[in-house]
């Protein structure tokens, strides 16, 4: 009796080797979802390396980032060899690590230029995609072979088509993205060589950002509705705390608290604003008023965001100057 309970009971068990063991699909998974993450976080880390070897045009510079991808695949293939059994042997593992890591590198950059047609920031969870779908052509299974063969001509196709098919970025499609029409919006006379670098539309109005730039201090410029007394309420959160308020003229007022100082005149139907810090004067925020304009085509596209609908881009043009900024630039710099 005792024996056939614990033959019985034998029988019915699994081994824990065997509960632990994953099936061959997925290990498989595992091993290019790894992939894609050790991808993601090498682009986003040892990857900026490509950016400044194309800056600095020293190839130099950028040869540790396929190093460490080639490591990577190689390493997830010699970890899990069941999941990519047709690169089993040492040689035939390092020639496919070197060509999924290389292909994983410059599929990257392929990747950003994609992004730079909608957002930079895009192309972040996809930066690990290309050597995945490269290492997936040889994992095991005919259906993720093909699978990432196709994925992977498919993402191309539609990564050069779809950014050429997108409107066009243009100043006028900038600033109409804001809302805010050009005849509102106000920028300041601050030389040739001085462009506006930061747009913020707030209540129908467009704050123009001037950063400091050598000995002249940061300068905000908007536009509003006309302010009658130092009592009319501005319809912008950019305000100024605990202000005093002063009329300097007709249709002219001087608002200052501890750190900034503005200054509003009337202009027909609306009223221009000027600050900047506290060690602006009123006469010279005055000055500055009477050169305002609206933006022209240089300054919108130097401050006022891209449109987030997407804008045309040429993706092998892109992808091709960012290559070649790197391989034909200056040996160690020089």
């Amino acid at each position: 009796m005792t024996r056939s309970l614990l033959t019985c009971h034998s029988s019915t068990v699994i081994p824990r080797t065997a509960q632990r063991r994953l099936t061959d699909g997925q290990l498989t998974a595992l091993a290019l979802g790894s992939l894609w993450l050790l991808g993601t976080l090498g682009a986003v880390t040892v990857g900026l390396l490509l950016p400044l070897a194309a800056f600095l045009h020293v190839p130099w510079i950028a040869l540790p980032v396929p190093l460490v991808s080639i490591g990577v695949v190689y390493l997830v293939g010699f970890l899990a060899p069941e999941a990519f059994p047709a690169v089993a042997k040492p040689w035939r593992r390092l020639a496919w690590a070197f060509v999924a890591g290389t292909s994983g590198v410059f599929g990257a950059i392929f990747v950003l230029e994609v992004a730079e047609a909608f957002d930079p920031w895009f192309a972040v969870p996809f930066l690990g995609v290309p050597v995945l779908l490269v290492a997936g052509v040889f994992a095991r299974g005919v259906g993720v072979q093909v699978g990432a063969g196709v994925l992977l001509m498919v993402l191309v196709a539609g990564g050069i088509a779809v950014p050429a098919s997108l409107p066009l970025d243009t100043p006028a499609r900038r600033l109409a993205a804001t809302g805010v029409p050009r005849d509102r919006t106000l920028a300041a006379a601050l030389g040739p060589h001085r462009l506006p670098t930061k747009t913020t539309e707030d209540s129908g109005s467009l704050i123009v950002e001037y950063t400091p730039q050598l000995w002249i201090s940061p300068v905000w410029t908007f536009a509003t509705d006309v302010v009658e007394s130092c009592e009319t309420a501005v319809k912008t959160s950019w305000r100024l705390g605990n202000t005093t308020c002063t009329q300097v003229g007709d249709g002219e007022f001087v608002r200052r608290d501890a750190e900034r100082i503005e200054f509003v005149q009337r202009r027909g139907a609306l009223s221009v604003h000027v600050a900047g810090n506290h060690n602006w004067k009123p006469e010279e925020l005055r000055e500055l008023a009477g050169k305002t304009h609206p933006l022209t085509d240089a300054e919108i596209i130097a401050a006022v965001p891209k449109s987030r609908g997407g804008n045309r881009t040429d993706v092998v043009a892109g992808f091709t100057t960012f290559v070649r900024a790197i391989f034909t630039g200056r040996s160690l710099g020089y």
